[in-house]
């Protein structure tokens, strides 16, 4: 701690909370208890590492709370810091230790510790007050030391977890030799080197199946029923990623290499023993679900998931592709145990929008519909559609204000329906058609037949026409909000910070510029990144263009999550009368955000004038 220099005590302010809890006789005693110190630009006023005998209450100027090389919090006249250090552990956290630093000349204020504690055994009250805040700053701290516990987890290399021995037969082996070497081996599975240098899997379960079940003769070789095009991770690979490929592909184990030779097998039950105390427990618990009430318990978990995976530094588009499909298969089992099998074989359960892109993060509106086929009919429809809904709101899901939703009949159709709906966007567009195209344009298959959405996304594509005014009129929407510029001058200052709808300023204009572009190319990419590298490799975008979008996206995707993940869940007891907003206060942002922040709406502004030219909205 940088020695300040003593100076004349000005009046201490009482009017502020929770000092104005205290009688006239404390306040007196308090302020013949004060210390002042002055501290020049930049000065150190206070460090983790060092324990301090006073607690600070700002009476000029500003002092930033930094961790590292990033600004955690902002403190200016009246707010008080240093409880941690007076009463909590001392002990710094390495490179993201925090410092509190003058960000100009400051003037502060020193309660000593006797004179706080006398005070607060006096006035319990104020007691309650001052320590209720050092509790909540020791509630952040416990949250700290478990986000680095679970870093280390989530950071772990699958060489760290247990690795079944590959065991290897011959694919002229029969299936009772296969048995045996898995009796022997004590092991659940046999790979199996195929003709062909190809190698293949057979677990016990495909056993089970293939002799009791099917049938057939325990001397037929494993060759041919062995199955192939394994899902293979190298062992220096994190965990994290073994995780994200057995929930997307729904197995139960992955094949492990080492300079492309297999060295083991990592089962899902291996992983779990390594991550068995967090959240990423929810595909299993969704596997296993018998009613709404388990989807809503494991739907519950997934906030408090991307909550504990962003702490520990994890990329958003990871954490993207890992919700993306969490949320699918909470999706696709609630309409699998609402709907009877014959609903199932004829229609196709849908997600649009952000879900449908594959870039939701913490929940937002529901964005859905179903696909039936043509002729099928369900008496009993209206009420599963409404069910679905109504179980999705339980489980956080909030729903949609356009009411694009399964209980809305608009989005509950056959495939003739869609398509009839599909001609009117397309060729009598208005505002609202052009909105209800962008959403189905970005539609993904959750459950049922999934070719059904396949058709109508050929008949959607195969309507297109090379039409000027329909994909300028389509384009628009890209400059239908302001990207701001020139409100990063007084960004620490925080009476002038002003809130920046970032998903209007920058996230929106993005995603709907390259959707058009997209759209115009007849491309079937819903993902926005995705989009762009394709529109990048036909040329219909500058390829440092499309580099650099990709990584505003993810800036802004980012900066957007910071500023909501610490918002309770939506629909949740805390969050039930909170509205998602999307705004950002830059005057909030540590300087790298900032600084990229800055740059990322510069960039959009640029594309929004590639937009415009290239579809000659200014004309």
């Amino acid at each position: 701690m940088q020695h300040a220099t003593p100076t004349a005590s000005p009046d201490f302010d009482f009017g502020r909370h929770p000092f104005d809890l205290l009688t006239a006789d404390q306040r007196a005693a308090l302020a013949g208890a004060l210390d002042i110190a002055l501290y020049p630009r930049e000065a150190v006023i206070l460090c983790r590492e060092e324990p301090t005998d006073s607690l600070f209450v700002v009476l000029r100027g500003t002092v930033q709370e930094r961790r590292g090389g990033d600004v955690a919090a902002l403190h200016g006249p009246g707010d008080r810091f240093g409880l941690q250090a007076l009463y909590g552990s001392a002990g710094g956290d390495g490179a993201g230790a925090r410092r509190f630093v003058a960000v100009e000349e400051c003037v502060c204020h020193l309660i000593p510790r006797a004179a706080l504690e006398a005070l607060a055994a006096e006035n319990p009250a104020f007691g309650t007050a001052i320590l209720g805040d050092f509790a909540q700053r020791m509630r952040d701290l416990a949250a700290e030391r478990s986000n680095r516990e679970m870093a280390a987890l989530t950071m772990a290399r699958i060489r760290q977890a247990y690795l079944h021995p590959p065991l290897f037969v011959e694919a002229a082996a029969s299936l009772r030799e296969a048995a045996e070497a898995m009796r022997q081996n004590r092991a659940s599975s046999v790979l199996v080197r195929g003709a062909d240098g190809q190698t293949g899997i057979l677990t016990g379960t495909d056993l089970r199946d293939l002799v009791v079940l099917d049938g057939r003769p325990v001397t037929d070789p494993v060759g041919p029923l062995a199955r192939y095009g394994l899902l293979t991770l190298d062992r220096d690979d994190l965990l994290f990623n073994a995780l994200v490929l057995m929930t997307k592909h729904a197995v139960r184990r992955v094949v492990v290499t080492e300079n492309g030779a297999v060295v083991g097998l990592l089962g899902q039950s291996d992983l779990l023993a390594v991550l068995s105390n967090h959240s990423q427990v929810i595909g299993v618990q969704v596997e296993h679900a018998t009613g709404p009430d388990d989807l809503r318990r494991a739907s519950r978990s997934i906030v408090e998931l991307i909550r504990t995976l962003h702490a520990t530094g994890v990329k958003v588009s990871f954490i993207a592709d890992l919700v993306t499909e969490l949320n699918r298969r909470i999706f696709r089992k609630l309409f699998e145990l609402l709907a009877p099998p014959e609903l199932l074989a004829n229609s196709c359960l849908i997600v649009m929008g952000s879900e449908g892109r594959g870039e939701q993060l913490l929940k937002t509106d529901q964005d859905n519909g179903l696909i039936l086929r043509d002729g099928f009919d369900c008496p009993d429809l209206p009420r599963i559609a409404a069910e679905f809904t109504r179980h999705l709101v339980e489980f956080g899901y909030p729903p949609c204000p356009g009411n694009i939703m399964l209980s809305n009949p608009e989005w509950t159709r056959p495939l003739a329906g869609y398509k009839d709906a599909i001609f009117s966007w397309i060729h009598r567009p208005d505002e609202a058609a052009q909105m209800n195209l962008a959403i189905f344009y970005d539609a993904a298959p959750v459950a049922g037949d999934a070719t059904l959405l396949q058709d109508a996304k050929d008949y959607l594509l195969g309507r297109l026409q090379d039409n000027q005014m329909f994909f300028t009129q389509f384009a628009r929407p890209t400059l239908s909000f302001d990207t701001p510029s020139g409100l990063f001058a007084a960004l620490f200052d925080r009476r002038r910070g002003e809130p920046v709808d970032i998903k209007k300023a920058g996230i929106f204009p993005i995603v709907h510029g390259v959707r058009a572009l997209a759209l115009e190319k007849h491309r079937a990419e819903t993902n926005t990144v995705e989009r762009i590298q394709v529109l990048a490799e036909l040329g219909a975008l500058d390829r440092k263009m499309a580099g650099d979008l990709v990584e505003a996206f993810t800036i802004l995707s980012t900066i957007r999550l910071k500023a909501r993940v610490d918002l309770p869940e939506p629909g949740s007891e805390e969050g039930a009368e909170l509205a998602i907003d999307n705004l950002v206060y830059p005057d909030r942002l540590g300087k790298l955000d900032h600084d990229q922040f800055k740059d990322c709406l510069a960039l959009v502004k640029s594309f929004k004038e590639l937009i415009a030219h290239h579809f000659r909205l200014n004309h």
